[in-house]
């Protein structure tokens, strides 16, 4: 089963996201399917004090990790969460139809799984015709394989992993 890391739009922002709490709501919603079907075990949302975040993380019956970066709040996180997959990802994208099952197909290669990523959707004209140009926003990987790491955000976090492909599904804003 994977866990999920959900990462407050505010830590990719140099100032307070006024939306943060609306984009990880959102975000944590489309994922209730894939915990329904077994898929996802557990949640952590990361994110600055001052955003409210803790009562979000309660009431949605996840683990909170206060943190100013991805870095500082990462081995919160992953200490509250038990997968051997961690699925990291930015709030306010949601997987679009067809990540339950590119998920569960990971979870059967079990320690044969390097990494995969998550691109945002085509976009713009050049991610039209470029899809892999298209940012990405979320990062399935071993546990082990980011206990240590001491990335600041989600690019530094895929650099250090190197994931070995990019799921076929996209993700989608939400807000």
């Amino acid at each position: 089963m994977i866990s999920v890391v959900l990462l407050s739009p505010s830590l990719r922002a140099a100032a307070p996201d006024p939306r943060a709490a609306e984009a990880l709501a959102r975000s944590l919603g489309a994922l209730v399917r894939a915990t329904v079907e077994g898929v996802v075990r557990d949640a952590a949302l990361i994110g600055p004090a001052g955003e409210d975040l803790a009562a979000i993380a309660d009431y949605a019956g996840c683990a909170y990790a206060e943190a100013q970066n991805l870095g500082e709040g990462l081995a919160g996180a992953l200490s509250e969460t038990r997968g051997d997959i961690v699925f990291v990802f930015e709030g306010g994208y949601a997987p679009q139809t067809g990540f339950i099952e590119e998920a569960s197909d990971l979870l059967l290669e079990g320690a044969n799984f390097s990494g995969a990523l998550l691109r945002r959707a085509p976009h713009t004209l050049a991610t039209r015709l470029a899809p892999n140009l298209a940012r990405p926003v979320g990062l399935l990987a071993q546990r082990v394989a980011l206990r240590g790491a001491r990335a600041r955000d989600l690019d530094a976090l895929i650099r250090h992993v190197r994931p070995s492909r990019t799921l076929n599904v996209r993700a989608v804003r939400t807000v």
